[in-house]
């Protein structure tokens, strides 16, 4: 019996969870009837969870050790079947921490240079920005915006998701995306470009007169 199909909270290799405790879940894949299980996790080449041997049927469990920011964890996992024979490992599987402190955020909130009248519809904010990058080895974008957002850098886009950051009251919570930009940003001068639009913030919704 293997386990195959690993995820963390649902996600296959996720960036940017922010949740302590995470769950990690997989199938079984041969055998009847899952018996047990064992779950290895790595960080920087040194284990860092040994579950042993767990006597469960059970395909998923709680990462239990304190995580923090930016945190790189590999996993996998080893079952044995109703005849209490051991499988072999599974592939690989790993997760990345987002950002989990207020401290994490260094950069400050942009807009328009404009005051804006609620009564107006406005054409989407463009903001630039030029920077420099050498021995790069990875690289991540955490984003959000008040609005609809897409972030390009040296005119490709960054990240698959769309409608970005999504519906929420921004007066209390604003979800942020994380994207792995390590193959867009080269060796020397690059673009940062940010397009802008109202989406939900500031836009109008329902049926108007």
């Amino acid at each position: 019996m293997k386990a195959i199909n690993l995820k963390t909270e649902f996600l296959k290799n996720p960036i940017g969870v922010d949740m302590q405790n995470p769950r990690l879940m997989w199938n079984c894949l041969g055998g009847i009837r899952q018996k047990a299980y064992r779950i290895l996790a790595v960080c920087g080449g040194k284990t860092v969870w040994d579950s042993g041997k767990v006597m469960s049927e059970r395909m998923r469990a709680e990462y239990p050790n304190a995580l923090v920011s930016r945190q790189r964890i590999a996993w996998k996992v080893q079952l044995w079947d109703e005849a209490d024979v051991a499988g072999e490992w599974s592939e690989e599987a790993f997760f990345e921490m987002g950002l989990l402190s207020p401290d994490d955020w260094k950069a400050l909130w942009i807009s328009g240079n404009y005051r804006v009248n609620k009564k107006k519809r406005y054409p989407v904010d463009c903001f630039k920005k030029s920077f420099t990058a050498s021995d790069i080895v990875e690289a991540r974008l955490y984003v959000t915006a008040c609005g609809l957002y897409e972030v390009r850098i040296n005119g490709k886009r960054a990240g698959e998701f769309r409608l970005a950051p999504g519906h929420t009251d921004y007066r209390k919570r604003i979800q942020y995306q994380t994207c792995d930009v390590t193959n867009l940003i080269q060796n020397g001068a690059n673009v940062i470009t940010a397009e802008l639009a109202d989406g939900w913030y500031r836009g109008v919704a329902g049926r108007g007169d």
